[in-house]
């Protein structure tokens, strides 16, 4: 080979790599456009998602707020319409929570129980916002975020001592 031959073989290696940069360059920069306007669209397209569900949740929230029989006090409502707003809140937990199916249906069976016994008769057991018809809260249900379990608290009653009255005989011979 000769010299010259291979001086003129390494500068057009030189010209091809700088050319070959300057393309790479251009995609990188094509790419990064394109990913952008990629990113753009997905954040459109999730906020029309978010605006599409809160519709649909108020317009849920329309239809249960204009049937009435959901517009009254929770120690007023039938029982049938008591056990409707508990599967609404069960739904509603398992969205906030995050729960399976497995405890979703627990914390179902456990709520049905407890309306079925009398645990959530009184205005003071229940928070239920009637304008919604949408149950805010039980006042004995507990959840543990870390066995993610709900858990029941049963008020138990207290016992009073009755004093019996006592006849004047009895007065007379105990003295006190």
């Amino acid at each position: 080979m000769d010299l010259k031959q291979l001086l003129t073989n390494t500068k057009i290696g030189i010209t091809n790599n700088d050319e070959s940069q300057e393309d790479k360059d251009i995609n990188e920069g094509e790419l990064e456009e394109e990913l952008e306007e990629e990113l753009e669209e997905g954040e459109e397209l999730e906020e029309e998602l978010e605006e599409e569900l809160e519709e649909e949740l108020e317009e849920e929230l329309e239809e249960d707020k204009l049937d009435p029989r959901f517009a009254k006090p929770w120690n007023k409502l039938e029982k049938g319409a008591k056990m409707n707003r508990i599967l609404l809140f069960v739904e509603s937990e398992k969205v906030s929570k995050e729960l399976t199916d497995e405890l979703t249906k627990l914390v179902k069976q456990l709520l049905f129980k407890g309306c079925e016994n009398g645990l959530f008769n009184k205005l003071t057991d229940v928070t239920y916002n009637e304008e919604t018809g949408i149950i805010e809260s039980f006042k004995n249900l507990e959840f543990n975020e870390s066995s993610k379990k709900y858990k029941l608290k049963t008020g138990s009653t207290k016992n009073r001592s009755v004093s019996k009255s006592r006849s004047n005989i009895d007065r007379l011979t105990k003295k006190k």
